[in-house]
């Protein structure tokens, strides 16, 4: 019974190891798509956000209760370990809410971004500064996906001219094209429809990040409940071991020994 747990004790301190680790690869992930998607919150929305900005938040506590199930796991308390178990599956099954929430937003982004980007560009439209942030936002965007407008090149019609990043001219930046000497090709595609598949395939890796951490992580609850049986399967067999040890030692004397001589019984005198 002591070999298996100290079996199970050590692959519960293997399991919060790799559980840490996994936590930094997790927050490495979720904050690089968060990123991805934080760049264009103008034009695609903040709600788009929500499920990697919880991913990442996961990440953090991930560490948390990785270091909680070490420490448990080295002082071997039942009860420690079963708090951390379900410590375990609260974060498991946060995960995997944030597998269906980024999958709920994937499969409806397309209304909400068709709103934000409708609503951003008529916002810029009305902007007569050509420097400005948000003339200066719509630049970077068109040279980076090649498009122009919303849905194409007509939706720049009230203005009476295209801006010059619809034909890949636009702010130097390193991931951008540099200015070309004249404008001879035209972007005929629209932004929207870019950044609708843009924005669904950030969300897509959410998704399966946090959907591959829910189901990696899940094989510590198993592992930490395991232990836990363990503690109490030995509790039991040492307060056996007691019992009867206490028994053995404070065995009762023999009765026989304490019994009286056979005397006749007392009689009363005689007068």
């Amino acid at each position: 019974m002591a070999l298996s747990t100290n079996c199970w004790k050590y692959l519960v301190l293997t399991f919060n190891v790799l559980f840490a680790m996994s936590a930094v690869v997790l927050f490495g992930a979720s904050g690089f798509l968060l990123y991805r998607l934080f760049i264009y919150r103008h034009f695609i929305g903040i709600n788009v956000e929500y499920p990697a900005i919880l991913l990442l938040m996961m990440a953090i506590i991930t560490c948390s209760v990785a270091w909680i199930g070490w420490r448990t796991a080295m002082s071997m308390h039942q009860i420690h370990v079963i708090i951390t178990g379900i410590l375990l599956i609260i974060v498991v099954v946060i995960e995997f809410s944030c597998f269906v929430w980024a999958m709920v937003v994937w499969d409806n982004i397309e209304i909400d971004i068709k709103s934000t980007i409708m609503r951003y560009f008529e916002t810029s439209l009305a902007n007569t500064d050509p420097n400005s942030v948000d003339m200066i936002r719509w630049d970077r965007l068109q040279v980076k996906f090649e498009c122009c407008g919303v849905t194409g090149p007509s939706d720049y019609t009230s203005k009476g001219h295209v801006p010059f990043s619809c034909c890949g001219q636009g702010p130097l930046d390193s991931i951008h094209k540099p200015y070309t000497s004249e404008c001879t090709m035209l972007f005929q595609r629209g932004c929207g429809k870019q950044l609708h598949e843009y924005a669904r395939e950030q969300l897509l890796l959410v998704s399966m990040t946090a959907l591959a951490a829910s189901i990696l992580q899940s094989t510590g609850i198993f592992c930490t409940f395991f232990l836990a049986h363990a503690i109490s399967q030995r509790r039991r067999a040492s307060i056996r071991n007691s019992t009867s040890m206490r028994e053995s030692t404070f065995a009762s004397p023999d009765d026989s020994l304490l019994a009286s001589p056979t005397a006749p019984a007392p009689t009363l005198p005689k007068y």
